[in-house]
């Protein structure tokens, strides 16, 4: 019924832009979007961008398309493409150079995006996000960043431990030399470590860091770790005190 009704609403939209000025069309997508319609509002600017792409509006109403896609709709892909469409098709508009320079930002949009989808407790569009990033932009500095942070999102907001694993172990892989690197090594050794109580396997991981990472500022950690694997905390003389 929500998907008659919502093809309905399209298909009046585009009726009552007939006959229509390109100013007026966007103010009546200006309406829509004011409204929380978002679909109508893109047909709205998608008949002045696609139909009217002269007309002095047409490089606004494409860009407020590709607002609407991203900032609303989550359809990375789409507005992406728009902007791209914009600096091809009108690069020395304002808009044509804000475009190119929010292709430019691109990656570190997204990485903000999921940060604040995080902090609103909107877990599963902040990891889809993160993965958009690290899949459309793999060689971009800030993807191994967020593969980091995947792994960061499952293991302390999804507490699903095998994920989280497996999204650090993709950095080793993946992001070989980055930054992060080191730290998905010990992330993995800790959680098998501490949280899955799986000795061996904390032994295995830890040991591959000490040997691909000797020096790093980790390694005093990790040889702490090695030490008490598997004992009481009241084994431990540096611990002891906590339950005392």
């Amino acid at each position: 019924m929500k998907i008659k009704l919502l093809i309905l609403g399209i298909v009046l939209t585009l009726f009552s832009a007939c006959g229509k000025s390109p100013k007026e069309v966007m103010q009546i997508g200006q309406e829509h979007l004011l409204n929380e319609k978002y679909d109508f509002a893109l047909e709205s600017f998608q008949v002045i961008f696609e139909k009217h792409p002269h007309d002095p509006l047409a490089d606004s109403a494409g860009y407020q398309i590709a607002r609407v896609y991203l900032d609303y709709l989550n359809d990375y892909d789409n507005g992406y493409k728009t902007l791209n469409s914009l600096v091809n098709n009108y690069p020395d508009s304002d808009y044509g150079i804000r475009s190119r320079e929010e292709i430019r930002q691109f990656p570190n949009w997204l990485f903000t995006t999921a940060e604040t989808k995080r902090n609103a407790k909107d877990i599963n569009g902040s990891i889809k996000t993160l993965d958009y990033l690290v899949n459309k932009f793999p060689s971009h500095e800030i993807a191994p960043k967020a593969q980091y942070l995947i792994g960061d999102i499952y293991m302390n907001d999804q507490r699903n431990f095998d994920l989280a694993i497996d999204s650090y172990r993709k950095i080793i892989n993946d992001f070989s030399g980055s930054k992060q690197e080191p730290h998905a090594q010990f992330m993995i050794g800790y959680i098998y470590a501490n949280v899955l109580d799986d000795s061996e396997n904390a032994q295995v991981e830890y040991n591959s860091f000490l040997q691909k990472y000797p020096d790093h500022e980790l390694t005093p950690s990790v040889k702490f770790e090695l030490d008490f694997i598997g004992k009481d905390i009241n084994d431990i003389p540096q611990l002891k005190h906590i339950t005392s």
